[in-house]
């Protein structure tokens, strides 16, 4: 699985987002996975999503010199900076079938210490989340840049998200793992918007 993540220019957000279902069918005519897409909201759209390839960065290199790429690039340039991440990474899980009706919660954490301590309390976690209404998206490890990346959907306005965390986080379940942030060097959380992936 690869994860690209790149901002999107204030106010260009439809004009690339036009543009964007010609790289999924590229992608998909070379051989790629599609699996999820989110633009984050609540400041300069970032975009993040998540495809494969059983031949990995050596697939995405080889079609990123194809000649129909390299055009849909140029055409994409005015409406994105030059600042996209393209990494490998592990998938904890992943949900193909999530409602894109709702708000995506996007968070990113910085690791620290061990992986295999972190990931124990964080897997302990979810059923807990989901158990107060908000399923699992996805999750993908890069261990080799300590960066943990998730979602999850909520049913609401992200104005409303605090509020309605509250009876999660007062949950005995989840009181117990608090130390979960010993893992977390920093982190940050976003709003974003689930995108359906265009149709073969």
């Amino acid at each position: 699985m690869m994860l690209n993540r790149f901002t999107v220019k204030p106010h260009h957000l439809d004009e690339f987002l036009e543009l964007w279902p010609q790289e999924v069918a590229l992608r998909r005519q070379a051989g790629f996975g599609v699996h999820r897409a989110f633009v984050e909201t609540d400041a300069e759209p970032k975009f993040t999503w998540l495809f494969s390839h059983p031949d990995g960065p050596v697939a995405d290199e080889r079609l990123r010199a194809d000649p129909a790429v390299v055009e849909l690039r140029a055409a994409m340039a005015p409406h994105v900076f030059g600042n996209a991440t393209l990494r490998p990474v592990q998938v904890e899980t992943i949900a193909e079938d999530a409602d894109p009706a709702q708000l995506a919660i996007m968070r990113r954490y910085s690791i620290t210490g061990s992986w295999t301590e972190f990931l124990d309390l964080w897997r302990r976690i979810v059923p807990i989340r989901e158990r107060h209404g908000f399923p699992c998206l996805f999750a993908v490890t890069d261990e080799p840049h300590d960066m943990f990346t998730w979602a999850f959907g909520f049913d609401g306005e992200w104005s409303e998200f605090a509020p309605a965390q509250e009876a999660y986080y007062a949950d005995p379940e989840r009181v117990g793992l608090r130390g979960v942030f010993d893992y977390m060097a920093d982190y940050d959380i976003h709003p974003a918007r689930q995108l359906a992936i265009p149709g073969p």
